[in-house]
């Protein structure tokens, strides 16, 4: 009798150790996010310069570089429609600045007909993690987002652009 009483209490401390458990990683039923970089891996292409599948591979450090001192632009194929309202543009951490930024979609592959979503001019520094968040008036359904980043006035330093993450509600 008192073996079996200690098996149910053995069980039941189990069952309430694994439940905690389970508590713990932070599962929610209902309220799984889809937001994630939709632009990770994807396949890019820019106005000029060196490494544009640099802004969407995950690592901040590593870069694309329009022509120096040239506007520049790229694109990203999300490689069907997405819905989107945000996104995410990084700098490298060592002070290469962007000033103007005007974020375009398009669903057409003719590489000529993007409508304009937003433009910011906020700037990238220290305190922001080189990092800006543009989020969009709306959600908008596209395939293909185009960031052009404007010419870094004064001079001194290039524009570079180390990571572009897109993001869905």
């Amino acid at each position: 009798m008192r073996n079996s009483i200690l098996k149910k209490r053995s069980s039941i401390a189990l069952m309430l150790t694994l439940l905690l458990a389970v508590s713990q990683l932070g599962f929610h039923a209902g309220s799984a996010s889809a937001s994630y970089n939709l632009a990770l891996g994807s396949y890019v292409w820019a106005s000029s310069g060196a490494g544009p599948s640099n802004a969407v591979d995950g690592v901040q450090s590593t870069f694309w570089q329009p022509n120096y001192g040239a506007a520049g632009w790229i694109t990203v194929d999300l490689g069907s429609v997405q819905s989107v309202n945000q996104i995410v543009l990084k700098t490298p951490t060592y002070g290469h600045f962007v000033e103007a930024v005007t974020i375009q979609t398009s669903n057409s592959t003719d590489d000529g007909s993007f409508t304009t979503q937003s433009t910011s001019t906020q700037a990238f520094y220290t305190g922001n993690g080189y990092m800006v968040t543009i989020n969009l008036p709306s959600a908008v359904s596209t395939r293909y987002v185009r960031v052009n980043l404007a010419p870094v006035s004064g001079g001194g330093t290039a524009t570079m652009l180390g990571e572009l993450e897109i993001y869905g509600p």
